[in-house]
């Protein structure tokens, strides 16, 4: 979401016109820290130029600060109501902030001012697709695409809602066409690698991954697809960019997306917690390991006298303050802050956290040292086969660890914890289709539960 081609300021003050077309100069270069000061500037001279507050929220907005930019946005409209750009990026913040009926209102008022404005009609389409309804969304791309055959973004939404109905031939052929348009497009290497593998055409991804980190060999996300397509040396873990990057970018849409997928992690996670204590009592210690959004919050809620989500993502993290389940939430590490409360906790449940591991042990040493004795540890991770998986767990194509049966078993018997619990579960649909999971339970040992503390 940058500024587009520069226009006559609205209410302007002499001069500043060419301060204003500076600005979006260097706003369109990447400079949103830049541009914000010079539009606070033409700002401080004439407070109702709409045009530097709509350019202040868009920069606002890019540098994380959603809600001042929601602010200037607004301040833009109330002085010229029929703003079709302004509409449109007040929808973009609206629709990161989850708010998806708000967008789409704007969107909408948006293509009532500028019919063919193919930006705005895209983002309608993906607002259709985040509220469930990938079949309106696929009508709004085409309606784009029929009047703008070279729009890249909505041949790569096409390709998103698309492969959300299933119809992943259909999927790949929009998603190649969205990478001819913009081959330099890191989204599209992603989406159509993704979907290759999906269709089985693993070597195809392999390749497409590749070029994608050839073109961005620093992108972490790059370097972590190509990781996994690679026949080389398994990375131990995904990286801590990699994550912060993936997820970040995730936030906004994170819940609806898993709700489409039937997604069962944090159910599975609450009936084994309640059949192991029991009816809840809120008179435990609690940890949320990889809270994301907070899905599993409210469900270990009348578990805790504390509860506190740890995550990597601060996105992830701001939409699970908006729950106002959790005493603390922390931006760190899991293994980090597992370290850094000995003893501490009665409970850590982790609802699909571990599918960003491979090697659990550092993980699974650190949760130890992290319970009190007679600690109880629930997680779900993705299941593998002994036969695919001979170091016991396998870096997948689609970016996620799958492990082991008899590799959980030693990991957590390495840790110190007794006589895990393993059973195979379903834990969401990709493609239509059940991704086969453990729900893992496990205690300390009696022995160490006793060890002195290290």
């Amino acid at each position: 979401m940058k500024p587009g081609k520069k226009k006559p300021p609205r209410s302007a003050a002499p001069g500043s016109s060419n301060r204003l077309a500076a600005a979006i100069q260097r706003h369109q270069q990447g400079h949103a820290e830049q541009a914000a000061t010079i539009y606070r500037e033409i700002l401080s001279d004439s407070p109702d130029n709409a045009d530097a507050l709509h350019f202040l929220g868009v920069a606002e907005h890019q540098l994380g600060r959603s809600e001042s930019a929601l602010h200037h946005i607004d301040r833009a409209l109330a002085l010229a109501p029929d703003y079709p750009d302004a509409l449109n990026s007040r929808g973009n913040v609206l629709k990161q902030l989850g708010r998806l009926e708000e967008a789409e209102r704007d969107y909408r008022r948006a293509v009532a001012l500028r019919p063919t404005d193919a930006n705005a009609l895209s983002n309608l389409g993906t607002v259709h697709r985040a509220k469930g309804d990938p079949e309106a969304a696929v009508a709004v791309f085409r309606q784009v695409i029929e009047m703008h055959r070279d729009h890249a973004n909505a041949w790569h939404n096409l390709g998103n809602a698309q492969a959300a109905l299933g119809r992943l031939d259909e999927a790949l052929d929009a998603y190649t066409e969205a990478m001819r348009l913009a081959p330099r497009s890191a989204d599209a290497h992603k989406q159509l690698g993704a979907t290759l593998y999906a269709v089985g055409r693993v070597d195809e991804a392999a390749e497409i991954y590749r070029r994608w980190l050839a073109l961005y060999p620093d992108d972490p996300r790059a370097q972590h697809f190509a990781a996994a397509t690679a026949h080389e040396s398994t990375p131990r873990r995904a990286s801590d960019d990699y994550v912060r990057a993936e997820f970040d970018g995730y936030a906004a849409t994170f819940d609806d997306s898993l709700s489409r997928l039937e997604y069962q992690a944090p159910r599975l996670v609450d009936d084994e917690i309640t059949r192991l204590l029991g009816a809840p009592r809120p008179t435990l210690a609690v940890l949320d390991a990889g809270c994301g959004t907070g899905l599993c919050g409210p469900l270990l809620r009348p578990h805790a006298a504390r509860l506190t989500g740890v995550d990597l993502s601060p996105g992830m993290i701001e939409l699970a303050r908006r729950r106002a389940v959790y005493d603390a939430l922390v931006v760190e590490e899991l293994t980090a802050h597992l370290r850094r409360h000995q003893g501490a906790i009665d409970l850590i449940a982790s609802a699909d956290t571990l599918v960003y591991f491979g090697d659990l042990s550092e993980v699974t040493a650190a949760t130890a040292n992290a319970l009190r004795a007679d600690g109880l540890f629930v997680f779900t991770v993705e299941r593998a086969a002994d036969a695919d998986a001979p170091d016991g767990y396998r870096l997948n194509p689609h970016g996620r660890y799958s492990h082991a049966h008899d590799y959980l078993v030693r990991a957590l018997g390495a840790a110190g914890f007794a006589a895990p619990d393993l059973r195979e579960v379903h834990l969401r649909k990709e493609a239509r289709n059940w991704v086969d999971g453990w729900l893992v339970s496990a205690r300390l040992s009696a022995v160490r539960a006793a060890a002195p503390e290290r």
